[in-house]
């Protein structure tokens, strides 16, 4: 019998990687103290006005994540530090295509110079125990798929190069990402038969268990949405969902994760059928070299 994935990443086995080994010119510090350094720089000259205690929240070579905690009345905040100017800008594209239209951390502030963000501090961690949080995580990461349809009018017209009007005659993504160009074809067909020629089709979130958060109000939201890329479609999620819902402690077969994932699409506008869903993820493993469906295609 084959093991499950325990993670995202063991579920994308296979995936083609558009960052080679050295792509970094300029990492991140390694050490703690040079990061909090950095932090606190970058503080003082690109946001001014915003002190506090400053903390190491997370760090990678390409990014770190800092809590700066301010004194009452004011709120803590997460000031964020890319070493990758892509990525930078990746992030605040995703921000601004998801401000009050998905639901995710709130972006007050970038700076271009250092390629910061400040963005809403959500210490509390989602609450995984109730059965109904799988259907509910389906639903936060459906709405981020789905969330060029519900942009405003200057917003919309800002982002028409992205969408699947545009992409269908458009060459297919670098070949470090696609590796099937026809097939990747395929998938955008597919996507334009489920939601018209205006979705932006974004994709590819750092889903972990950890990154759905609660907000005072109980409203749950999603973190890190740096990858969020308009060239990749949604479907890597639907493919890491099982896994991170595993993670999370609820043991859902593939049937029922894609029955969720077409609900949840179907309430904001999409019109998969369980066939056309399961033919675009066979259409998109081809497309990307995934090793495995693990059942979603079934």
């Amino acid at each position: 019998m084959t093991t499950a994935p325990a993670t995202a990443a063991q579920a994308l086995a296979g995936l083609a990687r558009i960052r080679p080994p050295g792509w970094l010119a300029a990492p991140m510090p390694a050490d703690a103290v040079d990061l909090l350094v950095l932090a606190r720089r970058v503080l003082a000259a690109d946001h001014p006005g915003v002190s506090g205690r400053v903390s190491v929240l997370s760090a990678r070579y390409t990014a770190a994540v800092f809590a700066v905690h301010r004194p009452p009345p004011e709120s803590s905040l997460v000031l964020k530090l890319h070493a990758d100017p892509v990525a930078y800008a990746g992030e605040t594209l995703a921000y601004a295509l998801l401000a009050d239209t998905a639901p995710a951390a709130r972006l007050y502030a970038e700076a271009d110079q250092s390629r910061s963000l400040l963005l809403e501090y959500l210490p509390e961690p989602a609450d995984w125990t109730a059965a109904t949080m799988p259907a509910l995580l389906v639903e936060r990461v459906a709405a981020v798929h789905t969330a060029s349809l519900r942009l405003p009018g200057e917003a919309a017209e800002a982002m028409a190069g992205f969408t699947l009007a545009a992409l269908r005659g458009a060459p297919a993504p670098a070949p470090a990402w696609i590796t099937d160009p026809s097939a990747y074809g395929g998938v955008l067909a597919a996507h334009l038969d489920a939601y018209g020629p205006d979705l932006v089709p974004l994709g590819h979130l750092d889903l972990k268990p950890e990154h759905l958060r609660r907000r005072p109000d109980g409203e749950l939201v999603l973190l890190d949405l740096e990858s969020v890329r308009p060239d990749v479609t949604g479907l890597i999620d639907l493919v890491t969902l099982p896994a991170v819902l595993r993670q999370a402690g609820h043991q859902l077969d593939p049937d029922r994760v894609l029955g969720l994932y077409l609900d949840a699409t179907t309430a904001f506008g999409a019109r998969w059928t369980a066939g056309s869903l399961k033919s675009a993820l066979r259409a998109y493993a081809t497309a990307t070299g995934l090793e495995s469906l693990h059942g979603l295609d079934r």
